[in-house]
């Protein structure tokens, strides 16, 4: 019978039914040749974006930023004070989409998300750091979010390698959810949600798939689709942007062998990542712990998704696990 399950950290409810799905080779990424061409390419080294539009100070041996060329939100310190304003007819709100909105480039074109080694993942990680940084110094932030889209099913433009990351003058809808319950179940419980989910998964161990000692990555329990893991950090910190540096140094395992286990179980597929960080103004909260999640783009919301919001993931979590751990072979 499928079941109901609730996440704790932002209490949406979803379906798992797992008598819904497909044979599980059917998750797998048919094998492609990589589409990747130097040809014309707008990231590569060389061209304009790296001669032209580079941000001083914030490049390495392996990634560089530059602005989004379409950015979602704009980046401009004149305007410090913008409020909502009333439309058609002083009926609906809006607001100047403020805050900034950058590309981070991996400068190896050949090396896409899959064959990132620790010294990519490192620079990538850093760059990111360090663009959270500059962000919750502008005026017009209350959010920043760096996400990776991994193939055109997943959302990337281009196909060189490379991060994003937004700042915005809003809190966006899912992370405020993840705030509002986070402290509730604190004010409950007098504990940290993420503390009582690292116990329990440790305790019933049928979801994780990497784990050192200051992080641990898991199969979500209320899954939104198949195979949706998180990493998430044992010790307490509520913003991405105050990670010191040996604990970033030892998140790159995690995430490394988090990735390899879907990219080797799913044959590389279309897959997203994003973080989720508290926002600027909230310095830290016991409640509330930042944590990266990774999304595998196996699938597509039906009718009943968009019009309920409450989403069927159609494959067990705990089977999940056991393919990505190498519990079963997927035929």
């Amino acid at each position: 019978m499928p079941q109901l399950r609730q996440n704790i950290i932002t209490g949406d409810w979803v379906v798992i039914a797992p008598e819904r799905a497909k044979r599980p080779s059917e998750f797998v990424s048919a094998s492609q040749p990589s589409p990747i061409s130097k040809d014309n390419c707008p990231f590569c080294i060389g061209s304009d974006n790296y001669t032209k539009n580079r941000l001083k100070h914030y490049e390495t041996d392996l990634v560089y930023v530059i602005p989004n060329k379409y950015p979602a939100f704009v980046e401009d310190s004149t305007r410090c004070s913008e409020r909502s304003y009333k439309v058609e007819n002083d009926f609906f709100l809006a607001k100047p989409s403020l805050g900034g909105h950058d590309v981070i480039i991996v400068k190896d074109h050949d090396r896409p998300l899959p064959k990132f080694d620790h010294n990519t993942w490192r620079d990538l990680l850093v760059m990111i750091k360090k663009r959270y940084e500059h962000f919750n110094k502008i005026c017009n932030n209350e959010y920043t979010m760096a996400i990776y889209n991994e193939k055109s099913a997943a959302g990337a433009s281009i196909v060189h390698p490379h991060a994003q990351i937004f700042s915005s003058n809003i809190i966006p809808n899912l992370v405020s959810r993840e705030l509002v319950e986070c402290q509730r179940y604190f004010e409950l419980n007098s504990r940290s949600p993420f503390d009582d989910t690292i116990s329990h998964e440790q305790k019933f161990n049928k979801r994780i798939i990497a784990e050192n000692d200051h992080y641990i990555a898991f199969v979500q329990y209320a899954a939104r689709f198949p195979f949706e893991t998180w990493i998430v950090p044992k010790y307490q910190l509520s913003r991405f942007d105050k990670i010191s540096a040996n604990q970033l140094a030892s998140l790159i395992p995690v995430l490394t062998k988090a990735m390899e286990k879907i990219n080797t179980a799913l044959n590389e597929p279309a897959l997203n990542f994003f973080i989720h960080s508290a926002p600027n103004a909230l310095e830290e909260a016991e409640f509330y712990r930042w944590h990266l999640e990774i999304a595998p783009r196996l699938g597509n919301f039906g009718g009943y998704e968009m019009g309920s919001g409450v989403v069927i993931d159609v494959f067990s979590p705990e089977v999940a696990a056991e393919y990505l751990n190498g519990e079963r072979q997927i035929d």
